[in-house]
């Protein structure tokens, strides 16, 4: 199966690990096209992490990246094509060409909406002698990350909004939390006991499914408008002051998003918290997820 890399900055590493945020977002290109970046000044220049308000350095003693297999339900767009409407504008070296610019050859890159999480996604660390080492996988929604080092502690943490950005199937007409392994089994989750399920260690109760009794496996991405503006759905909050609503631009425009006063988390994500009364026109949108294979338009 074709990966995908992006690096990871420190606020959203914190984020993924020990704050539940099961969603990913913003530029990625396929690890097989920068296989000779292997020092943090290469990743620099090949993933295109010399944008505007970048935390990334060239000369960082180290850069974690991710590595996402290219799920089939992953929501991919490729700046640069016809197809997307409208075009992409943002700030170089990713600039809606479709090619990371400060790369040394022609690197393409991909920019993804917010999607869950895969499982097998695995979080690495590059060092400015060469040297690479994994730090932990995301085993699956159940189970969540899981360190492979010693030193490297992980809290459990619960799952937070699966609702809005999750996969899910529906098994003898019941809606569950889901996802698919590598290598094709299908996991289903309650967030009760139940007898046939285990609980995880954080607190998720789930078990393997039997082929014949899922009816359909889907991806979940809520979708609305904001500001006359195309937002996703990804979180939400109740509060004394009302209820709040988590967003994330869809809008392809940098500068439009700055304009709104959105906060700029990655290269290309802008994202805020509104009053959930300003987020119009909401509708879930539905993916059937495939077992794993590369993602169309991704492998090659």
């Amino acid at each position: 199966m074709t990966e995908l890399i992006k690096a990871v900055t420190p606020a959203r590493g914190r984020a993924w690990l020990s704050q539940g945020l099961g969603w990913v977002s913003g530029y990625v290109v396929r690890r097989d096209d920068v296989l000779a970046a292997t020092t943090p000044s290469a990743l620099f220049a090949e993933l295109g992490l010399g944008f505007p308000e970048s935390p990334f350095t060239p000369d960082a003693p180290h850069i974690d990246t991710l590595r996402i297999p290219a799920a089939s339900y992953l929501a991919l767009q490729s700046p640069g094509t016809r197809d997307v409407v409208p075009p992409f504008r943002d700030h170089p070296p990713t600039s809606g060409t479709g090619f990371v610019e400060s790369a040394s050859a022609m690197v393409p890159y991909w920019w993804l909406a917010p999607s869950a999480l895969p499982a097998g996604t695995s979080l690495w660390r590059t060092y400015a002698d060469g040297r690479e080492e994994i730090l932990a996988g995301y085993a699956n929604v159940a189970e969540g990350w899981v360190s492979v080092r010693p030193d490297f502690g992980l809290p459990a943490v619960p799952v937070r909004s699966p609702e809005l950005v999750g996969i899910w199937a529906e098994v003898a007409g019941e809606r569950m939390l889901a996802d698919v392994l590598p290598d094709g089994q299908v996991i289903v989750c309650s967030p009760q006991q139940r007898e046939d399920m285990q609980q995880s260690a954080r607190g998720v109760w789930w078990r393997h499914a039997v082929a014949e009794e899922v009816e359909r496996i889907f991806a979940v991405r809520v979708v609305g408008r904001w500001r006359n503006r195309r937002v996703q759905l990804v979180g939400a909050e109740r509060g004394e002051s009302g209820d709040r609503a988590h967003i994330v631009f869809l809008g392809h425009d940098a500068i439009d998003a700055e304009s709104l006063g959105l906060t700029k988390s990655d290269a290309g994500v802008y994202e805020g918290v509104v009053a959930a009364a300003e987020v119009a026109d909401l509708n879930e949108e539905q993916t059937e997820v495939s077992a794993p294979r590369d993602a169309a338009g991704i492998g090659g």
